[in-house]
C-alpha cells in the first residue's frame, strides 16, 4: 500500500480513540489539595483586609496622640503671659485692651456670661478671662487647632470660667471698691510667713510639722476673722 494512503487510512482511527476514549479520573489528593490551596488564597486576601484595616486604625491613634504628647518641636518650655504676674505696664495695658474686644465680640455673647462694672477690678476674674480668651484662640486657630478643642471649650472651659465668675463677683459692684467697702483693695498677706523657716526645717528632719506657738495661734485667728469678714 503506498505510504500517503496508508496515513490516509490509520488517521481517521487515531482521533475516533481520542475522541471516544474514557476520560481520566481525577487524583483525590491533587482535587484536596486545590481545595486546600482555595481555602488558603481566601485566607490571606482576608488577612490583607484585616492589615490595611490595622494600618489604618493605628495611623488614627498616631494623629491622635500627636495632639496629647508634646512633639520635640514643642519640647522647649514656653512661658505664658499671666495678669497676676504681669509687672509690665505696656503689656498689662495691651492684654486688657486685647481682652476686652474679646470679651465684645465672643464671651459676652452667650447667654449665661454676665460681667458687673468692677470686673477689671477683680485680678482673679481678669485671669480666669485672660487664660479663657488663650484657650479659645488656640482651640480655633492654634497649631493643634481642631474641632475637638473646640468642643472642650464649649462644653468644658467656658461655663467652669461662668461659674466662677459668679461666685467670685457674688452681688458685687464698683461701689464696693472703695476704702472700707468690701471688696477694697488690699494686698493680699501670706498668713504665718514668718513660721515658714520653721516648718520647712521640721519636715526635712522630722517628717511632720511643729507645734504652733501662741503667738502663731493669735495671728491665724485673726487672719481668719478678717477672712470671713471680707466673704460676708
Amino acid at each position: 500500500m503506498p505510504l500517503g494512503r496508508l496515513h490516509l487510512h490509520l488517521r481517521p482511527a487515531h482521533n475516533v480513540t481520542a475522541a471516544t476514549g474514557p476520560r481520566p479520573v481525577p487524583d483525590p489528593r491533587v482535587v484536596a489539595l486545590a481545595r486546600d490551596v482555595e481555602r488558603l488564597t481566601r485566607h490571606i486576601t482576608d488577612l490583607h483586609q484585616r492589615q490595611a484595616d490595622l494600618d489604618g486604625l493605628m495611623r488614627r491613634m498616631a494623629e491622635d496622640l500627636a495632639l496629647l504628647v508634646p512633639s520635640e518641636e514643642d519640647a522647649e518650655p514656653r512661658a505664658l503671659p499671666s495678669w497676676l504676674a504681669t509687672v509690665d505696664r505696656e503689656r498689662a495695658r495691651a492684654m486688657l485692651a486685647d481682652l476686652a474686644d474679646w470679651l465684645g465680640a465672643v464671651y459676652l455673647r452667650y447667654p449665661d456670661a454676665a460681667l458687673p462694672s468692677c470686673w477689671a477690678w477683680h485680678p482673679a476674674v481678669v485671669e480666669e478671662l485672660w487664660w479663657l480668651r488663650q484657650a479659645h484662640h488656640d482651640a480655633f486657630a492654634g497649631p493643634r487647632a481642631c474641632w475637638r478643642e473646640v468642643a472642650d471649650w464649649h462644653d468644658r472651659l467656658r461655663p467652669g470660667v461662668v461659674r466662677r465668675l459668679a461666685w467670685i463677683t457674688n452681688g458685687c459692684e464698683l461701689a464696693l471698691h472703695v476704702p472700707g467697702a468690701r471688696h477694697a483693695p488690699a494686698a493680699p498677706s501670706i498668713p504665718l510667713a514668718a513660721a515658714i523657716d520653721a516648718v520647712a526645717q521640721r519636715w526635712a528632719t522630722a517628717r511632720d510639722a511643729p507645734e504652733p506657738t501662741e503667738a502663731q495661734l493669735t495671728e491665724a485667728q485673726q487672719h481668719d476673722t478678717d477672712t470671713h469678714r471680707r466673704q460676708r
